[in-house]
């Protein structure tokens, strides 16, 4: 007696295929927002300003930064591996998807796996370009890396005394103070009478710095003249407008305002 029976069915490959494409499609998004935070965050035009700008602590994608362009050239050679990383493992499914395509016999899963397979070798490519732009980048930034790491002696520092309601003989009684204790003095240093403040003028007692690398020094000459005034300095970074810029990493200018 003849028995019909059911016509099997291979048990889970639309499943496989569906979810391969979502895993290749993620891989792909997770590959791009890393792009997108290098090309924002470390585009080349801006080396020149990462010594100055410093870096604050944060977080993306996994990898942390703190404020040194040291830490942030290797966040983008942590990135760079990352990314070949990802498209490696992007690379393994579109192969097994590849494999699984020639076990099909369905027309249209076969044309959705070369699609996904198109759409990888396009990923590729574009990624490569990225690639080529980060590690460009860390190049350039080496110059940057070894500027940041000099060190400066308090001698290299020039100080500037901008004062508020105070005689022009304690002024330079200060300076004095500055210039025993081992700092260089700016030529730009002036006294203002008390009922002249210049609109730039600090509100409070504060010393400017302009680099992120010269806010150490900046607190200890705050410091310094605390002891010498018995005031209290506020450490500020300045706009630096009038200050010349291949100097910011060493000027600092303080503003005296007598209680």
């Amino acid at each position: 007696m003849d028995t019909d029976k059911p016509e099997i069915q291979k048990p889970g490959i639309a499943t496989v295929i569906s979810i391969g494409k979502d895993l290749i499609s993620l891989l792909r998004d997770i590959v791009l927002f890393l792009l997108a935070v290098l090309l924002l965050a470390f585009p080349v035009k801006l080396n020149s300003m990462l010594v100055d700008a410093g870096f604050k602590e944060g977080s993306v994608a996994g990898f942390k930064w703190q404020s040194s362009l040291v830490n942030s050239n290797q966040a983008l050679e942590e990135a760079q591996a990352k990314i070949t990383e990802l498209q490696k493992e992007n690379n393994n499914q579109v192969k097994a998807l590849a494999e699984a395509r020639a076990l099909l016999t369905d027309p249209a899963l076969k044309q959705r796996i070369a699609k996904l397979e198109k759409d990888n070798v396009s990923q590729k490519e574009s990624t490569g370009l990225v690639q080529d732009s980060v590690a460009q980048t860390i190049k350039s930034n080496v110059t940057l890396v070894e500027k940041s790491q000099i060190t400066f002696k308090k001698s290299d520092y020039l100080v500037g005394l901008q004062t508020l309601g105070i005689s022009d003989a304690e002024r330079i009684a200060i300076n004095n103070k500055l210039s025993s204790d081992g700092y260089g003095l700016d030529s730009i240093t002036w006294s203002y009478p008390a009922g002249e403040r210049p609109s730039w003028f600090a509100t409070r007692p504060t010393v400017f710095y302009y680099s992120a690398s010269a806010l150490p020094a900046a607190q200890e000459l705050a410091r310094f003249m605390k002891t010498e005034t018995r005031q209290d300095f506020a450490v500020q970074r300045g706009a630096g407008l009038g200050v010349d810029p291949s100097r910011r990493d060493v000027t600092l200018f303080v503003h005296f305002i007598k209680d």
